[in-house]
């Protein structure tokens, strides 16, 4: 009985050597490479983002990074700029396959540990809405000082356009004027409204004066005829 419980004490113990040991070595190799931001809106037509890899001090120092992200159709590659590591053996765009390759590495002794940024990309938006998704390839690589590879996770990003609406503009000064034909100006006459006269006219005057003594004669030459009688 005591040898049996001897035992199942070496395989216990041995059994959790082996876990302890798997553990070290997945945590010994864990390393990630992601894109900074990895979410937002853009609202502006061209934008930067960086690209970083990261391990701890508890883990092998990173010797080289060798990233291949894809972008989407709606943006293009204005330029690959350096980061922080030593030389950088290519950094190539490919339009055609909307690739980007970043190879770099670390000078010997020189080995880096933490966050190192890789790269940052400037890019152009090519339409106004949308999603633009940069996504790391799982190809990449994170290689470590004695030739290990790191790379275990890869945090992509993902971004909307949302870009104003602009009006054309004006390439050159508008020279164009409105011509108004301007002629001899029209004014409008109006007939002068004729008011009838009113009162009595001078010839008038006279023609009743004389109607008006000849009544008096008459009158008078009655009077006289009576008074005969």
């Amino acid at each position: 009985m005591k040898n049996l419980s001897n035992t199942i004490k070496f395989f216990a113990f041995f059994f959790g050597f082996l876990v302890f040991s798997s553990l070290s070595v997945v945590k010994a190799n864990a390393s990630s490479a992601y894109v900074s931001p990895t979410s937002g809106l853009i609202t502006v037509e061209n934008f930067k983002v960086s690209f970083y890899v990261e391990s701890t001090s508890s883990e092998p120092e990173m010797a080289g990074a060798n990233l291949k992200i894809t972008y989407p159709a709606n943006v293009k590659v204005v330029s690959v700029n350096n980061g922080e590591f030593d030389s950088y053996l290519e950094k190539v765009d490919n339009p055609a396959t909307r690739e980007i390759s970043i190879n770099a590495v670390n000078n010997a002794g020189n080995f880096k540990s933490g966050k190192v940024k890789v790269a940052s990309v400037d890019f152009q938006a090519l339409e106004k809405t949308g999603q633009v998704q940069l996504t790391i390839s799982s190809t990449s690589q994170i290689n470590g000082a004695g030739g290990e590879q790191l790379l275990t996770e890869t945090i992509n990003g993902v971004y909307n356009l949302s870009l104003p609406e602009t009006t054309a503009a004006a390439t050159s000064a508008d020279t164009s004027v409105t011509s108004i034909a301007v002629g001899s100006p029209s004014v409008a006459t109006t007939s002068e409204a004729v008011v009838p006269a009113t009162g009595i006219s001078d010839n008038k005057i006279v023609y009743y004066l004389i109607i008006s003594i000849s009544m008096i004669g008459l009158g008078v030459a009655s009077l006289y005829r009576k008074s005969d009688a």
